[in-house]
């Protein structure tokens, strides 16, 4: 008998990925454990929080990367002050792209039976999707098509590298997290093909 499905989540793609202290990464070997199955489906939901970061996070203190340069309002809450982030570059982005395919690979020889692709709650790429923090003016801006780009890009990456029955994606089209939001959200949530 198999118990259910299991999601590790929140786990970043590199090291410019991370924007909270002790959350698990898997972008290097070192990183690659073995993962205990107890008969149940387990996968490695693969994560990138964009502009939802602080420079001490980043490596070398860098800015954060996003889809712009706008910075998230501080939250009142919990009195967090993210850091403003840094517009990627358009060649900069199928690096980025080839980190969630190398994520996902190493998730795969981790012992992790499939991925979770991470595109909502305002993280790196939904912050592509969402109009109200994509202003780019490129192939990756504008159009809903464009803005899907990104996230339809590392879907393909994955799928070609782990086979499409072993990835799902998580999306929030309708949800207001982090200052993205979308204009027309039931246009967004039919916008991503599936598989």
């Amino acid at each position: 008998t198999r118990g259910g499905l299991l999601i590790a989540e929140a786990t970043g793609v590199s090291a410019t990925a991370q924007g909270y202290p002790e959350t698990p990464g898997i972008w290097t070997q070192q990183q690659v454990d073995a993962v205990h199955r107890k008969g149940a489906l387990f996968f490695c939901q693969l994560w990138h929080v964009g502009r939802v970061s602080t420079n001490d996070f980043q490596p070398d203190g860098q800015a954060p990367i996003s889809s712009t340069d706008k910075q998230i309002m501080p939250d009142a809450e919990s009195g967090m002050v993210y850091s403003k982030p840094r517009q990627l570059q358009t060649d900069e982005i199928p690096l980025i792209v080839d980190d969630f395919r190398r994520a996902a690979r190493n998730a795969i020889e981790a012992g992790f039976d499939g991925v979770e692709i991470h595109g909502a709650h305002g993280y790196l790429l939904e912050q592509f999707m969402k109009d109200s923090s994509n202003d780019r003016t490129d192939e990756y801006g504008g159009s809903l098509e464009n803005r899907c780009r990104f996230a339809v890009e590392v879907i393909d990456a994955i799928v070609n590298e782990i086979g499409a029955d072993r990835v799902g994606i998580r999306l929030s089209p309708f949800m207001d997290y982090m200052d993205c939001f979308n204009s027309d959200p039931h246009a967004l949530g039919m916008s991503i093909p599936i598989w």
